[in-house]
């Protein structure tokens, strides 16, 4: 991943994780998965997970250089259900609400609403497919 994109990511994970750290209690996110578990659902081999976003996320770089996994645990405020986006689809059976859609840099993106949180993944690169990202999600919000 270029260094630009990575810089540009940590902002929007920043201002996102601004509103987010008053709303959620801190949690840790990274041992929720193993690096296999990630590799195998982006499709190519991933560095150790690291905290991302002010400690309400897990970040998984590629050994690429060009892929990466975020997920993230937010306060519910930060609920957002864009179902004008292209490729959007409903996720039935995860938490309250939940959907998926392409990620305008070629993977997918999915987020769920539960009683007391927004789950957040980001898969990009690799192979990545949608069914991955749903995948992560229903892990992600069954591990919290």
């Amino acid at each position: 991943m270029s260094t630009v994109r990575q810089v540009c990511l940590g902002l929007l994970l920043l201002l996102t994780a601004q509103l987010a750290i008053a709303q959620a209690p801190q949690r840790k996110l990274c041992p929720l998965f193993t690096a296999a578990e990630i590799q195998k659902l982006l499709g190519t081999a991933v560095e150790a997970g690291e905290p991302a976003a002010m400690g309400t996320g897990c970040q998984w770089f590629g050994k690429d250089e060009k892929s990466y996994v975020i997920i993230q645990v937010a306060g519910i405020t930060n609920w957002l259900d864009p179902r004008q986006a292209p490729g959007y689809e409903a996720v039935q059976g995860v938490g309250k609400q939940a959907y998926s859609h392409p990620d305008q840099e070629g993977g997918w993106r999915a987020m769920a609403l539960t009683n007391d949180a927004v789950a957040v993944v980001v898969l990009i690169g690799g192979t990545a497919k949608r069914t991955g990202a749903v995948t992560l999600l229903r892990q992600l919000v069954a591990r919290l």
